[in-house]
């Protein structure tokens, strides 16, 4: 049998939609789960270098939990008024220092509300449509309980995910992410 060069060319361009369309479904298997964030991976334990890179819905809520608590942990050096008109750069990461703010003014949790959003919508991109609601707490003086919900997007499903978190101002640290 001989080919042409046009009968050639022609194979060649069949061979390669066939491996396209493989290609796609193939990375559409694999996004069935999330990809697992490098900081995750780089302080994973395996050191067999073939760590999950795939996260599946409650492994990619848990990693999502722990970053919240790295970022309303973490303090920036802005005040509250500078941060929540700040795009966002490696230096503002964190959370503005929020002692000053009382949980008996109503003006003062819609305040933390507005900078806990920012802060979320600009370090965790994986959370989409973020609500945070503020409550002054019955459990403790000058406690905040937050109510942080969002979307995150798992290949082609969306999902929402919803954290309580309870601020102790009087100590200004965080406790519990459920």
């Amino acid at each position: 049998m001989h080919l042409t060069r046009a009968k050639l060319c022609s194979v060649v361009r069949d061979a390669e939609r066939l491996h396209i369309v493989r290609d796609f479904f193939i990375m559409s298997e694999l996004t069935r789960g999330a990809l697992v964030p490098l900081f995750d991976r780089l302080s994973s334990a395996d050191t067999s270098g073939k760590a999950q890179q795939l996260l599946s819905p409650d492994q990619l809520e848990a990693s999502i939990a722990r970053d919240l608590s790295r970022l309303l942990n973490t303090r920036s050096m802005l005040l509250c008024a500078e941060f929540v008109n700040q795009t966002g750069t490696t230096l503002d990461y964190g959370m503005p220092d929020i002692s000053a703010l009382s949980s008996k003014s109503q003006s003062d949790l819609g305040l933390l509300q507005t900078v806990v959003g920012h802060a979320i919508s600009c370090f965790e991109p994986r959370l989409k449509q973020v609500e945070v609601k503020a409550f002054s707490s019955s459990q403790f003086a000058g406690g905040v309980v937050l109510i942080i919900s969002g979307v995150v997007t798992i290949g082609l499903m969306l999902r929402q995910l919803n954290f309580e978190l309870q601020l102790d101002q009087s100590k200004t640290a965080r406790t519990g992410a459920a």
